[in-house]
This record gives structure tokens, sequence and C-alpha cells, in this order.
């Protein structure tokens, strides 16, 4: 039955069902950290996952105080609200609302925060029947209406996060759909409590309640979406009105709050690390050609190329056209097509293999932000996780490196073979979307092979890192015997390796109040011309790992054709010829603590003139 024209919208919470079963709270809330960039993740997700051009997300939070607020909760009619917030039990979720409502009566103040998408379907569908955006959204609760093969999420558990970091369970959305039922016209709105089973008077509640236009049909009394005019007029008075006409949604959270936070931001310090989450997970989707993300807070756009983690990825993906084959100074990137070998699918398709794209960029120094992450990501464009690789960087070169999955290996021109990659890693990521691993839906879809597949790709990724970062020269043998575990100097050559590039010679080190003293006699392997070569020192653990950088305060050479430079406490050595040893001598920077030198590494790259 349609709701009668000109009526007020109000608040209408369900009753408990005839078994009286009662919850305390919506269960989807714990599947995912408590977190900024949890809640940004899955937000801009959805939204990517519904676009219709080039998508657009902005957040904006604001603080709702004296007449602005009187005037908001009075459009909410927040005294019929307040009543089902007061009546809630003793559940976790219950204390918390209390809080809140607490904080609200002592601060006379309200946050809000405000997404807003632009390019993308809108709350689309029917009230009462189907599948469709807005009962996916708005009503159901674990289904999911995804419409593009490589959409982000498959659960239906990610709207939970608007509630979760709501302090008082409340969500208000205003959409233009991009289609609209028979007999309607845009906006459409509609509000969500999601709050414990509970009791008000006489009745019990079973615990979800909308703000909408009051309806009767055979099941009871209920509220559904206000449209067209008097939707507009109550966007308006609730601050959530769209200035446009392209298709969207307008989301409002009451109260919005990080649940383990120890303490609130101010609106500006929440743009800023909305932003920051913003670009670290979605800087592949704002760089894809054709169908780029936007998102902004409160009208600034978010550059991932200008916030310092995202950097050096997005240069990377910039070069993914390159043709290199070796990685010689910083900035270079080279790129390497890995082989996936997807196992049967349980429809009947046979197992058949697909290609990755590793790309991986040669990093300056160890210190750059985020060195020897992998960032993983497919079509949907959000980094699935930065997988750490950081001991892989620090026993050879630092590097940033990207896996390009699915649609997203050649964006843009995608084949078969990628639409299939991409299916088997959707149904490879857990509710959290942050993870390649074992899943029922991979057991479900997928014949066995599917976690060999898996560990296969990983190995992989390994061995072509280790191939891509390792110095493209290598040092020589190792200093005496006594100064192995305290100063090693390389490792030994094995069977079938390359010939080392540089020999050492006459080895010695001491330490004394906190600096390293050494000395040796170095020279090229092979040939007569010119080289040079810069030398670094490192501080190792037992396991071999890199702990740290160790920088070189001091390098001299009593040789009049070599000329030494001592730059961020690296050494750079040039010799006019190669036909003599270069004798040195060097000190290192003073260690923090004498005990920090349980293993020092010496490190020699170089190249010879041709």
């Amino acid at each position: 039955m349609k709701a009668a024209p000109n009526l007020s919208p109000e608040w209408i919470f369900d009753v408990l069902p005839p078994s009286g079963a009662r919850r305390g709270g919506d269960p989807s809330e714990h599947v995912f950290k408590h977190e900024l960039d949890t809640f940004v993740r899955e937000v801009v997700q959805n939204a990517n996952d519904q676009r219709v051009g080039l998508p657009r997300v902005d957040f904006t939070a604001r603080e709702l105080v004296g007449d602005d607020l009187k005037h908001f909760l009075d459009a909410l009619r927040f005294s019929s609200l307040r009543a089902h917030l007061d009546a809630v039990g003793e559940t976790r979720t219950a204390k918390r609302l209390r809080e809140r409502l607490q904080h609200l009566e002592r601060s006379k103040r309200l946050r809000v925060l405000r997404v807003e998408d632009r390019e993308t379907v809108g709350l689309t569908g029917d009230e009462n029947t189907g599948d469709s955006h807005f009962r996916a959204l708005c009503k159901d609760v674990l289904f999911s209406h995804k419409r593009t093969g490589n959409a982000g999420g498959s659960f239906g558990l990610g709207k939970s996060v608007l509630w979760t970091f709501s302090g008082l369970s409340t969500v208000v959305f205003n959409s233009i759909p991009r289609e609209c039922p028979p007999g309607t016209k845009p906006p459409r709105l509609i509000g969500r409590a999601e709050l414990p089973s509970h009791g008000v008077g006489e009745t019990g509640f079973a615990g979800a309640g909308w703000f909408g236009l009051p309806t009767k049909n055979e099941r009871g009394r209920r509220a559904e979406s206000v449209w067209s005019l008097n939707a507009a007029q109550c966007a308006r008075e609730l601050g959530i009105e769209r200035q446009q006409l392209d298709s969207g949604t307008s989301i409002l959270i009451l109260d919005f709050r990080e649940p383990a936070a120890d303490s609130e931001t101010s609106p500006d310090g929440l743009h800023e690390r909305i932003r920051a989450a913003a670009a670290r997970w979605f800087w592949p989707a704002m760089c894809f050609e054709g169908r780029s993300l936007t998102v902004s807070t409160s009208g600034a756009r978010v550059l991932p190329d200008t916030v310092p983690e995202c950097a050096p990825f997005v240069a990377c993906y910039a070069a993914r056209r390159t043709t290199r084959t070796t990685l010689e100074e910083a900035g270079d990137v080279c790129a390497r097509e890995l082989e996936v070998e997807l196992p049967a699918k349980a429809d009947g398709s046979p197992a058949t293999k697909g290609r990755v794209r590793l790309l991986v960029r040669l990093a300056a120094s160890a210190k750059e932000p985020m060195v020897g992450h992998v960032a993983m990501f497919r079509g949907a464009g959000m980094v699935i996780r930065y997988q750490d690789r950081s001991a892989l960087a620090a026993q050879h070169r630092p590097f940033h490196a990207l896996l390009c999955c699915g649609e997203a290996r050649d964006a843009g021109a995608a084949t078969a073979s990628d639409r299939l990659v991409e299916a088997f890693l959707r149904d490879a990521e857990p509710p959290g979307h942050d993870e390649w691993e074992s899943t029922p839906a991979l057991k479900e879809g997928w014949s066995r092979g599917y976690a060999k597949a898996l560990e296969q790709l990983k190995a992989r990724v390994t061995q072509a890192l280790k191939e891509l970062v390792a110095p493209e020269v290598t040092v020589g043998s190792r200093g005496p015997e006594l100064l192995q575990k305290r100063f090693p100097f390389g490792a030994r050559g094995t069977p079938g390796s390359a010939p080392t590039a540089f020999h050492f010679s006459e080895l010695s080190a001491r330490l004394s109040d906190r600096v390293w003293h050494f000395e040796g006699e170095l020279s090229p392997a092979r040939g007569r011309s010119a080289w040079s070569a810069e030398i670094r020192l490192r501080e190792l653990g037992d396991s071999g790992a890199v702990l740290r950088e160790l920088g070189v305060s001091r390098l001299t050479s009593g040789r009049a054709d070599a000329t030494i430079q001592v730059v961020d406490g690296v050494a750079r050595v040039a010799v006019a010829s190669g036909t003599d040893p270069l004798r040195f001598k060097g000190t290192s920077e003073v260690l923090s603590d004498q005990t920090d030198a349980g293993v020092l590494s010496l490190e020699v790259t170089g190249s010879r003139s041709v």
C-alpha cells in the first residue's frame, strides 16, 4: 500500500516476532576492526562498486550546536527516537548508547558526518520486493546486491560500519536513484536506527527502526521512503540536501565517532585522517584510466601522489608500461608477468592458467615510507593489503612493489583470463577484504587446489622480488674468521652463482667508543677500466635480517686517482683505473648504544666504465 501524501515522517520500530526472540545488537559489526581506515575502506568501496560514470565521494564532518542542533533534532523527530534509545537493556551496545546520550546532554553538541557519492546508482529498487540497492543498504541484513564483476564486496556486511561508527546507531539516507519505482520522483529519503531488542511501555521491539512515512499493510505498521518535494524539504532540514541532480546517495551518520579511539579529533583533524586513509587504500582506483575515482573531504580533493606513503606506489603504477628488465638506479621500475594456476570451477569449467603483473620500483633509501611493501589489488581498485616484505628489502635493495591482479593487471584491457583471476581472488577475500586466503566462497565455487594456487602465487612473487632487487653487483670474500660474526662482508659464492663483481682483502675492524673503525682493500673482479662504487654499513639481527642502516662517517684512501665523498651516510668512490686495489680506511657514525653493534655488514654496489 502506498503512503498517504503530505504526511510527516516519523520513527517506527518493528515489534518483537511471535517467538519473542531478542538480540543484543548487530552481530556483523564484530566482523570488522573498529578503525577509521576500515570505515573509509567500506564506505568508499561501496560507492565505487555502484559507479555509473566517474564516481565521486565527499566526506564532510560538522558540529551541530545551539539553534542548528535544536532544528536538526526537531526535524529528525528525535524525541520519538530518544524513547527507544533510552529503553535499551544491559548489552554492550546499550551501554555505549547511554554514554553517548549523556555526552549529548552534557556537551549540547552533536557531530555528524555526511558522506555523499555521485555518478553512482543510488538507492534504486522497490520498497517491498526483490534484490535492490535500497533493500540491501536500508532494509536487509546479510544480503549484497553488487552490479559489477569486480565489485569490492560480496557479503552484505560492510554497511554495518555505518551504524557501528554512529554513537547513536542511527543513519539517514537521501538519494537520487538512477531509476525510480513507478509513481515516484526523486529524491528518496529514509533513516534507520539499529538498536538491541527493547521495550517501550507495554510493547516489545525487535531492535531496528525506520524514519519515514507511516503506512500499513497486511503485516502491520511500518515506515516507508519519503519521496519528491517532501523528501527534499526533510533533507534540507537535516543538512543532507543534494545540490545537483546527478544520481547517487548522501549518508548522514549521527554522533560520528571512532569506537576504538581514546579521544575525538576536530572536524578538520578528521578530514585529514580520512584523506590519508582514502589515499592509502584507493590510490589505484584514483589512477585507473577511464574510470578513475575521486574522493574529497569538505570539497578538497584527495591527491594520492602528494601523500608521502602513497607517492612511491603511484609513481610505480605510472611506469607500468616499462620495458626495463633490470633495476639499476632509484626510481627505475621493472615489470614481471607471473603465472596463476586456477583450479577447475565447481560449475564444471576446467582448470586454467592466468597471469598477474608484478611491478617493482627501486627506492632511493631504506628510510622511505612503506619501503619493502607490496600493494596488492585487483579490478575494484582498493588495495587489499600492503604485504610487508621489508626483511627482503633489507637483505637486498630497498623497493616498493605492486601486484596488479585480475582486471587491474592491464586496466582497461582485461582479458577473459583476467576476469577469471578477478573472480577467483574476489572469492578468496574474507568479509574484511584484507587478504587473499582460503575461504568458504572458494570451497563452494572452486575445485580442490585453490589453496595451492594461492600459495604458489605468493611464492612466485617472492622469487621475482628476489631476482629483481638483489644487488646488481655482489661483495667478495669474507673477512677474517674472528670478524665473521661481528663484521660480515658478504656471502661466499655458491655453485652456479654469478661471479662476484668486487674483491676484498686484508680486512680488519674494531669497535671503539661506540664507533666502528674498519679498513681493507677493494678492487673490481674483472677489467682495467674506471669504476665507481657505493659503500654502505648495516646492522643485522641474529637471523641476518637488517635492523637498520648505519651511516658511514668517514672514508679515506691514499690513491691519487680516487675520489671519495660521503653523502647522507653513504661513501661514494670513483677510481680512474682498475689496475690496483683501492686501500681504504673508514669509520661509522656513532652508535646510540654499544650493545646495538651485535652484527655489522658492509655492502658494495657499483659499476665499471665500458
